[in-house]
C-alpha cells in the first residue's frame, strides 16, 4: 500500500472527514461566539458541540457559566443574525488543566551569608519599620 499524507487520510476517510468538518464548524462558532462576549468571558469559553439545533458551550468556571446563562438569549439572537440558528443553548462547566498542576521548583531559603547585604542595609537606614524588621530578621538568622 503506498504511503499517503495525513491530510489525505483525513480527507478520504468518511468518519475522519466528518469529524474534521465538525471540528472546523465548532472552531468557527467559538470565534464568532467570542466576538460577542467581553474579553474576560470570551477567553474562558469554547463551543463543545453544535448539532441538532443545540449549541453546547463549555465554560472554564462556574461563574463564567452563570454569566453565559444570563446572556444566552442575546447570544442566540446574535448567532441567528450571523446565520447560525439554534433552538437551545446549553452551558456546562468544563475545567481544563492538570489536577495536580505543574510541579514548581523548590523554594530556596536564604542563608545569612546571602542576606548579608540586606542586614548591612539595616545599619544604614533611619529608624522605622523596615529597619526594625531587618534587624529582627538578622538576629533570627544569626541565632541571637
Amino acid at each position: 500500500m503506498p504511503h499517503r499524507s495525513l491530510a489525505r487520510v483525513f480527507d478520504t476517510d468518511p468518519r475522519l472527514a466528518q469529524w474534521r468538518a465538525r471540528h472546523v464548524k465548532e472552531a468557527e462558532l467559538t470565534r464568532l461566539l467570542r466576538r460577542h462576549l467581553p474579553r474576560p468571558l470570551a477567553e474562558r469559553v469554547r463551543v463543545a458541540d453544535a448539532r441538532n439545533g443545540v449549541l453546547e458551550i463549555a465554560a472554564g468556571a462556574g461563574a463564567i457559566a452563570a454569566a453565559l446563562r444570563q446572556r444566552a438569549p442575546e447570544l442566540r439572537e446574535r448567532l441567528a443574525c450571523e446565520g447560525y440558528a439554534f433552538a437551545e443553548i446549553r452551558i456546562r462547566v468544563q475545567v481544563t488543566g492538570a489536577a495536580g498542576g505543574t510541579p514548581s521548583a523548590p523554594k530556596q531559603s536564604w542563608n545569612s551569608a546571602e542576606a548579608a547585604p540586606l542586614f548591612a542595609l539595616a545599619d544604614r537606614l533611619s529608624e522605622g519599620p523596615l529597619k526594625a524588621a531587618l534587624v529582627r530578621w538578622s538576629r533570627r538568622a544569626r541565632g541571637r
